[in-house]
């Protein structure tokens, strides 16, 4: 047991060590911190309308048990979800599996060693999620110390469950999976499949019109269906057995329901080691397998035709972005979550606020094309500068940059390639917005097309931008493609400066009153951004 604590401990530094990091990762760090402090707030109102809303409707039929056994079953449900991806990742994809094989340590010994990092990730889920949602119940119900005792350990235990029957079936499944084949595509399905939840998550917020009025809806919707939500509680022991223990605390019922709860969490531990004893080596055999390609002399003589060194550098540059799965879902999918949640804010919003369709048609009625003209454009550039296209277009050769001093290609042409990958990147999220403007926020087509081409410039000054402070603070040391993205302030850097040159260009024409109506405003705008255009390709050239 010893053996395997110290394996936890070392896979654990390794994983979230400090040691090595700069004081701008750590500086990144902090205002992570920061930025979670609110938005736990944000969770936590939004969960104490809907809980108090349906211990309303509930707690007079006697019917409030089934509030934590919705909670429960949620919660088994989001822990499956989270821990697929986390499962996957950490189990059979990360670098250093094939290095720990060769080590003295059975099956289940490296199984709960790099099950660590992934529990670290649910059970901050579990405290930003089910944490306030048991605190909440027991405010409203006036838990005594007792459910507050018992909140705690159940809080302890739930994510156990769910977690160790994901790990069995994914471990089950992994045995008749030819990783070396499709590994890649794992792990580009487990990024979009993140990305469908986030947007899902924001449709179910937006549909929110009211925490309140929605907790009392879906109390009315039990009150008809009694049997089917008993019926569903039925089918989750443990949150069948976590909600009854929570709701009887004082009685030797609910203390006997948590001694069960705790012993088939026990069971199903134990269980989750013998699997993984038998299963695990089988999946991870399949790591180093190569794979048989067929020779194609087409194919082969189309890629050795001679071509553009630009071409195949901008080529080479979209290919890696594409077909790696941490550059595609960090920078492709990226770059369409905050114009996509857009979309989803307007459609879903059923407040009739500002941003709702009718809200936004009012709002576009009433003002002057100058005036959307230059929200559009701040709009562009703060969803084209949160993309890390750019930003990561040099660290992303890691170790192998230095091989370009031995290539026969001019500097200029290695870096103006990687500016038009960037370029031909941030070209989706321009898409998406023109979409978003014709279609849901019904702007006219000639302002579009104006804004669209307003938008070519700024994405080329963007990508210049964010290239340059790549250029010169560079993360080259990487052994995992995920920390070109994580820690770093050059983000924060290009967006702010992107936001001071742009920001101060839109504030000036905004409060500028000699210049009104679209096509001055568009003029002004577009020999700005030419004459910026034309510096940053003379700072490329430096």
């Amino acid at each position: 047991m010893n053996k395997t604590w110290n394996l936890i401990r070392v896979m654990l530094k390794m994983q979230f060590s400090m040691a090595g990091k700069s004081s701008g990762e750590k500086i990144s760090l902090f205002f992570l911190f920061i930025f979670i402090i609110p938005f736990s707030f944000l969770i936590y109102f939004a969960m104490d309308g809907i809980i108090g809303g349906l211990y309303e409707v509930l707690e007079p039929l006697d019917n409030q048990s089934f509030i934590l056994g919705a909670l429960f079953i949620s919660m088994f449900g989001l822990f499956s979800f989270v821990s697929i991806g986390s499962i996957i990742s950490s189990f059979y994809f990360a670098e250093d599996i094939e290095a720990f094989i060769s080590l003295p340590y059975h099956p289940y010994q490296l199984m709960l060693g790099k099950s660590a990092a992934p529990f670290i990730t649910l059970y901050i889920t579990n405290a930003a999620v089910l944490g306030p949602g048991l605190l909440i119940y027991g405010f409203h119900s006036n838990g005594g110390i007792l459910y507050f005792i018992y909140a705690l350990l159940i809080w302890l235990v739930t994510p156990l469950i769910p977690f160790a029957l994901t790990a069995i079936i994914i471990m089950y499944l992994m045995r008749f999976l030819n990783l070396s084949k499709n590994k890649d595509r794992i792990k580009i399905f487990a990024g979009l499949l993140m990305f469908i939840f986030i947007i899902g998550f924001n449709i179910v917020l937006r549909l929110d019109t009211g925490s309140n009025q929605l907790g009392e809806n879906i109390g009315e919707l039990f009150i008809e269906r009694n049997a089917l939500l008993e019926m569903i509680t039925v089918l989750f022991p443990s949150a069948y057995l976590s909600s009854i223990s929570l709701t009887q605390p004082d009685s030797f019922l609910g203390f006997i329901y948590l001694l069960i709860l705790f012993a088939l969490s026990t069971l199903v531990f134990f269980f989750y080691l013998t699997a993984g004893q038998k299963l695990y080596f089988k999946g991870v055999l399949g790591l180093s397998a190569g794979s048989k390609n067929k020779w194609n002399e087409k194919k082969i003589a189309k890629q050795i035709k001679q071509n553009s060194i630009l071409y195949i550098s901008w080529l080479r540059e979209m290919k890696i972005m594409l077909r790696n799965p941490t550059f595609f879902t960090q920078i492709v999918v990226q770059s369409l979550v905050f114009p996509v949640l857009f979309i989803v804010i307007i459609m879903f919003d059923s407040g009739g606020g500002g941003f709702s369709a009718a809200g936004l048609d009012n709002m576009l009625a009433r003002t002057d094309s100058k005036f959307i003209i230059l929200a559009m454009l701040g709009f562009t550039v703060f969803a084209l500068g949160i993309n890390p296209a750019s930003i990561s277009s040099v660290s992303r050769e890691g170790k192998s940059w230095f091989n370009h001093l031995y290539m026969p290609v001019k500097p200029e042409t290695i870096i103006l390639s990687k500016v038009l990958a960037a370029f031909t990147i941030n070209l989706i999220t321009l898409v998406v917005i023109s979409i978003i403007a014709v279609g849901f926020a019904h702007i006219s087509i000639s302002i579009v097309v104006v804004w669209l081409i307003l938008s070519m410039l700024t994405n080329w000054i963007t990508s210049v931008i964010g290239i340059s402070l790549d250029l010169y603070m560079p993360n080259m040391k990487w052994t995992d493609e995920r920390e070109i993205f994580k820690g770093r302030m050059i983000g924060l850097l290009a967006l702010a400066a992107e936001v001071v040159i742009f920001g101060l260009v839109i504030l000036v024409l905004w409060k500028s009153s000699f210049i009104s109506g679209l096509w001055p405003s568009s003029v002004t705008l577009f020999l700005l951004l030419l004459m910026f255009t034309i510096s940053g390709h003379f700072l490329l050239k430096k």
